[in-house]
């Protein structure tokens, strides 16, 4: 548990920041096409994923106590 409590907010961070980075760099060029095909949707994936099992896993630290 203590793996969880330690990684996921920074995976999550990390995640986010990733995603920010690259609907910026598609507002600066529209033509790149990031926010189209594979790549960017296992991104939000991957972060929607990690970012509901940080807030799961916060939200049961946070009962037991």
């Amino acid at each position: 548990m203590r793996f969880f409590r330690a990684v996921l907010p920074l995976l999550s961070i990390s995640f986010d920041i990733a995603l920010l980075v690259v609907i910026i760099l598609d507002q600066f060029n529209p033509l790149m096409g990031f926010l189209r095909g594979a790549p960017f949707l296992v991104l939000v994936s991957l972060t929607f994923i990690c970012s509901v099992a940080t807030a799961i896993t916060l939200y049961r630290i946070w009962r037991q106590s």
